[in-house]
């Protein structure tokens, strides 16, 4: 399957109505939101391209655009953690996507090996600069759900500094 999306033609083509009109960004990507589609938990943000868009059409199965591999890339291929889309949705001018999936295995879907990439929180308030003025994280999530190393092996990790 060849799928084209619908060009922009006006705002009430965008807002109100029935085509897929996407506006990915100047490097041809679109911010997506992945939620679990049973607890609404945030598992992971990311992003597409028009190919991995088209392919998650296609396949119902969620494939993103990796920034650091600059490179299509389906979640799960290599963890076996793949994301089955229960529900995709995009905002209202077009330019975000929020894909509601089941996650298999483990259910994880951070490649550091928890459920979320969201498994730290930011304190807020006015008391929470450290004695070295550094914020401190703290830990959601305390267990992982698999090992990283024992799941990927020695292929090389996608966190750029």
């Amino acid at each position: 399957m060849n799928l084209k999306f619908s060009d922009r033609t006006s705002i009430e083509q965008v807002e109100e109505g029935l085509e897929l009109a996407p506006k990915f960004d100047c490097n041809g990507l679109i911010p997506v939101v992945t939620t679990d589609a049973n607890t609404g938990e945030v598992l992971m943000q990311g992003y597409m391209n028009q190919d991995a868009l088209a392919r998650t059409i296609e396949t119902g199965e969620a494939h993103y655009y990796s920034r650091s591999r600059q490179q299509l890339w389906h979640k799960g291929q290599s963890s076996g953690l793949v994301q089955k889309v229960k529900q995709l949705l995009i905002d209202d001018d077009q330019d975000c996507i929020w894909m509601r999936v089941e996650v298999a295995g483990s259910g994880a879907s951070c490649h550091v090996g928890y459920r979320s990439c969201f498994y730290r929180s930011i304190p807020v308030g006015k008391d929470v600069i450290s004695s070295e003025n550094h914020i401190r994280l703290t830990f959601t999530e305390t267990e992982k759900t698999f090992d990283p190393k024992t799941v990927y092996g020695d292929a090389p990790n996608p966190t750029k500094l």
